[in-house]
């Protein structure tokens, strides 16, 4: 699994977003609480923020496990943002750790990371995933991971049309008919763009993955943020339930069942 960080709101540090707190999203690379499979996430790391000049949406990301570049901390310092995407990847069994795959995957005005996997995604269903691909969006296809064909088939919903909260179900209910009974595939995938978030929060077959709500915690007072694990102690953070959709504009959350 891997964790993940989305802010909406009044500008806030990306240092913050990813370093602030007391259970830090950078500390969660080695030190997860509510990690379901595996133990670390250290396949690389990300983060995706509006420009501050119409520069559209830019990304900073690398391979490497969050505490391999000292100047990371002094370069995340310099930006803050009203919206911001950050993430730690923990690649799934059998795909590759390469930039194709690296989250936050980011094309054109959108941004999307996962929580989750599609099992033996390679083996059994990358083809088949990808055969409703139009052909630009195919073309847009790097690499070979679950998320990155999840994100391809987001986005060709919404090219046709789709709502983005319409088109994670969508792909979600995808993924529900590829699926044998009892075979699981958490599905917690988190869209940047649009001028805000959108989270689906869900799981075919079996328990859904940790996801939380903090409004106006110390850590961004004057936003809201959408997190793995809560990034502070001692405050209110909501668990997003199961089956949800998740929609944070200009710093305000609404959750809506599915």
């Amino acid at each position: 699994m891997c964790r993940l960080a989305a802010y909406s709101g009044a500008p806030l540090s990306l240092h913050d977003l990813f370093y602030g707190g007391d259970h830090p999203l950078h500390e969660q690379a080695w030190r997860p609480r509510e990690l379901r499979t595996g133990s670390v996430n250290v396949d690389g790391y990300g983060v995706v923020w509006p420009g501050g000049r119409g520069d559209g949406l830019l990304r900073l990301a690398r391979v490497e496990p969050a505490w391999h570049d000292p100047d990371l901390p002094a370069l995340l310092e310099a930006h803050a943002a009203p919206l911001a995407l950050a993430s730690l990847r923990n690649a799934t069994p059998g795909l590759p750790v390469d930039r194709a795959g690296l989250l936050p995957l980011l094309d054109g005005d959108w941004a999307l990371t996962m929580n989750g996997y599609v099992p033996r995604f390679r083996e059994r269903h990358m083809r088949a995933l990808r055969q409703p691909l139009s052909d630009p969006r195919y073309a847009e296809l790097r690499g070979s991971s679950d998320a990155e064909t999840l994100f391809q088939r987001v986005l060709h919903r919404m090219d046709g049309g789709a709502h983005p909260g319409e088109a994670l179900r969508a792909v979600r209910e995808a993924v529900a008919e590829r699926m044998e009974p009892g075979e699981a595939a958490p599905l917690t995938l988190v869209l940047l763009g649009g001028g805000g978030i959108t989270a689906l929060q869900t799981t075919v077959n079996g328990p859904v993955n940790s996801l939380y709500l903090g409004r106006g915690t110390t850590l961004a007072p004057d936003g809201v943020l959408l997190a793995s694990e809560p990034l502070t102690s001692g405050e209110e953070w909501e668990p997003v339930p199961a089956d949800s959709l998740v929609e944070i504009r200009s710093g305000a959350a609404t959750v809506v069942p599915l």
